[in-house]
């Protein structure tokens, strides 16, 4: 009875046995590479952003972005550089100081204005993740570390409160199996500062959460004698990006 117990909740259905059949070992199609793109991301308060001009180091430097938007930059007056992004930084110093703009390099060396909020079976657990310019669900949860063994790879959501917008929130459906096993980008969510991400818990994980802890240590073991009931492979698509 146990037995049938700890099978029933090992997670065996249609659905999953079809995705551990369809990976068979075979790399999919088509996985979707990291795409954090620092050019779009917005400077904010307290970020820090290094400003480098070849053969002027006077004039180069790191700079935290005050509370005002500001940095302390006298070769420009310290100007307000809140909203740029480094490209368009890059094109302001080069203007305002008269030095070729390939002369310039503008990079962010630490992100500290905003947050992505993630929660659930996720290495690391629940928490705030700092935020780096667009980044694409799967692209995020390999910068975390991946999923862990007890994720629902079909119950991942992202919600986006659009309170600054002044619009209702807005909920969004990511469809791993399509992405990484189909080659379909379309739930592969961009993500924008201070969403949430939620990802479910399968049956037979909390399930083993629920045992005695002298009782975990066999869920576990019959959870490797039957590995089609944990498909390890298929998730390490998402901890092991392609090089």
């Amino acid at each position: 009875m146990i037995l049938g117990i700890l099978m029933l909740l090992s997670g065996c259905t249609s659905t999953r046995t079809l995705i551990k059949q369809a990976i068979g070992g075979v790399q999919p199609p088509a996985v979707i590479r990291d795409q954090t793109v620092e050019d779009g991301y917005r400077l904010g308060c307290p970020d820090v952003v290094e400003i480098a001009i070849a053969n002027w180091p006077e004039a180069s430097g790191r700079f935290v972005i005050g509370a005002e938007g500001r940095i302390a930059y006298p070769a420009l007056g310290n100007p307000r550089v809140e909203g740029e992004t480094t490209a368009s930084l890059a094109k302001r110093v080069s203007k305002e100081l008269d030095v070729p703009v390939e002369q310039i390099q503008c990079h962010i060396i630490d992100h500290r204005s905003r947050a992505v909020y993630v929660h659930g079976p996720i290495e690391g657990g629940d928490r705030a993740v700092l935020y780096r310019g667009p980044e694409n669900i799967v692209s995020f949860i390999r910068r975390c570390g991946g999923l862990l063994p007890g994720a629902d790879i079909l119950d991942v959501t992202v919600v986006r409160a659009n309170v600054a917008r002044g619009e209702k929130p807005r909920v969004y459906v990511v469809d791993l199996q399509a992405i990484l096993l189909a080659g379909d980008p379309t739930s592969n969510v961009l993500l924008e500062p201070f969403d949430d991400i939620y990802i479910g818990e399968l049956p037979r994980s909390k399930f083993g959460r629920a045992l005695p802890h002298w009782m975990r240590p066999m869920y576990r073991g019959f959870c490797g004698v039957f590995p089609a009931f944990c498909p390890h492979d298929w998730r390490q698509q998402i901890r092991d990006p392609e090089p």
